[in-house]
C-alpha cells in the first residue's frame, strides 16, 4: 500500500507569518517520536527551565550590574527577558525574570528561569560576582515551582494567583506563568508536552537555552537576543556590554539564528514554505554541524544548532543563506542556490547529508526597523 500523503492545512503561523507556513498532520495513530503539532490554543509544562530564586536588600542593584535589562526600570512589570553575558560580550545564559517573586516578603526578590542544565552554572554565577552584597541566591527544588507556557488564550484570571507575563520574544508566543507545587493552569482547551511547545517556537525562529545558544560563544545579536527584547542598550553598565553597545552601533549583524527546514537531496527541489511533519524520519544532523552550498563553493554559510522532525534552528549567514543585504557591498545570495549539512560518522553515529533551507520570520523586519529608529 503506498504512504498516506500528509493533510496540509495553509495557514500563517500565529496570523504573524507572512511567509507560507504549512502545518502537516497525518489522521492516523503515529508511532513517530517527534512530538505533534501544536494546537492553536494550550498550555505545555516546561521541564527543561529551572528557577533561581535571588531575594534580599542590594537584589535590585546586584541584577543591575550583571543583564542586559535595565532592572530598576522593570520593577513593577511581569516577567522579561533578558541574558548573562560574560566579560567578552557572549552569552552564558537567556533567562527570563520575574521581579517581587513572593510578596510577602518585605525584601526584593526575583525568580530567575534558566536552562535547566545550566542552573548550578548560573547559580555559581550569581554567588561569584556576590561579594558583599545583601542578597540571597538559592536554586528552586523542582518539585517546589515549575514553569508553563500557554498560547491562544491568555487571561489571568483562568490561572488564578501565578507569577508571569506575556512572553514578547515573538508575536504570538503567548504568557509564561509559575505556578507553585504540582498545580496545572486550568480553563485551556489542551495541555501539551514541552515538545509541541519546542516546535512552536522554533517555527517562529525562537532559540532557547545553552543548546541552541552555545555558552560563551554565542553573541546576543546574533542569537536574536535584542530582537527578542532582551537588551536595553541604554541602560548603564553591565557585564559583557562594550561589545554588544559596539555591536549594536554599527548596525551590522551578518549571522543570525534562523528557522530552517531540512529536505532530502533526492527531492527535486527546496520547500516554498516552512513545513513541519510529525511524522518525518529524516535523521537530524548533529549540532555544531556545519552548513555549505551544495556545490562546495564559496565560505561556510551557517551552523546547525538542533531541530525536531524536519525543522530547527541555524545560525545564518544573512547575504548567503536569504536574501538580506546589510551593507552597500551587495548580497551573495542567489535564488537557485541550495545549502546542505554533511556530517562523518562519530561514537556510534553514522554519517549523513541533508539539504537545508532558512526562513526568515516577518517579526524580524519590524523589530530591526525599530532598532534602527531608537539607533538613530
Amino acid at each position: 500500500m503506498p504512504p498516506r500523503t500528509p493533510s496540509l492545512v495553509s495557514r500563517p503561523l500565529c496570523h504573524y507569518c507572512k511567509a507560507p507556513l504549512y502545518l502537516s498532520r497525518r489522521h492516523t495513530t503515529s508511532s513517530s517520536p517527534n512530538p505533534p503539532l501544536p494546537p492553536i490554543t494550550a498550555c505545555a509544562r516546561l521541564p527543561t527551565r529551572r528557577l533561581i530564586s535571588l531575594r534580599g536588600h542590594d537584589a535590585s542593584h546586584f541584577l543591575q550590574g550583571l543583564t542586559t535589562q535595565n532592572i530598576p526600570s522593570r520593577l513593577t512589570s511581569s516577567c522579561f527577558y533578558s541574558a548573562f553575558l560574560n566579560a567578552s560580550g557572549r552569552v552564558l545564559h537567556d533567562v527570563f525574570i520575574y521581579p517581587n517573586a513572593d510578596a510577602e516578603q518585605e525584601e526584593p526578590g526575583f525568580l530567575i528561569e534558566v536552562d535547566a542544565n545550566e542552573v548550578e552554572a548560573l547559580a555559581r554565577h550569581l554567588k561569584r560576582y556576590k561579594l558583599r552584597a545583601k542578597v540571597g541566591i538559592r536554586v528552586v527544588d523542582e518539585g517546589e515551582l515549575s514553569v508553563w507556557a500557554t498560547w491562544g488564550k491568555e487571561s489571568g484570571s483562568e490561572v488564578g494567583s501565578t507569577m508571569g507575563g506575556l512572553d514578547q520574544r515573538a508575536p504570538g508566543m503567548g504568557t509564561r506563568i509559575v505556578l507553585s507545587g504540582d498545580r496545572k493552569l486550568q480553563g485551556l482547551e489542551a495541555e501539551v508536552q514541552g515538545g509541541s511547545y519546542d516546535v512552536k517556537r522554533m517555527m517562529m525562529g525562537v532559540a532557547e537555552g545553552q543548546g541552541e545558544m552555545p555558552k560563551e560563544s554565542a553573541l546576543p545579536q546574533e542569537s536574536n537576543i535584542d530582537y527578542m527584547g532582551g537588551i536595553d542598550f541604554r541602560k548603564g553598565c553591565y557585564v559583557g556590554q562594550e561589545l554588544t553597545i559596539r555591536t549594536h552601533h554599527t548596525g551590522v549583524v551578518r549571522k543570525r539564528i534562523l528557522p530552517v527546514q531540512i529536505y532530502l537531496a533526492a527531492d527535486s527541489k527546496p520547500p516554498e514554505g516552512l513545513t513541519y511533519d510529525e511524522d518525518n524520519n529524516i535523521v537530524l544532523p548533529p549540532k555544531g554541524a556545519n552548513i555549505s552550498r551544495v556545490d562546495k563553493k564559496g565560505r561556510s554559510a551557517g551552523r546547525w544548532l538542533g531541530g525536531v522532525g524536519n525543522i530547527g534552528l541555524a545560525l545564518c549567514r544573512l547575504e548567503i543563506m536569504t536574501n538580506t543585504t546589510l551593507t552597500g557591498e551587495g548580497s551573495q545570495w542567489n535564488p537557485e542556490h541550495e545549502f546542505k549539512v554533511a556530517w562523518e560518522p562519530d561514537e556510534g553515529r553514522e554519517g549523513g547529508e541533508v539539504k537545508v533551507k532558512a526562513f526568515v520570520p516577518s517579526w524580524h523586519q519590524s523589530r530591526a526597523e525599530s532598532q534602527k529608529l531608537h539607533r538613530n
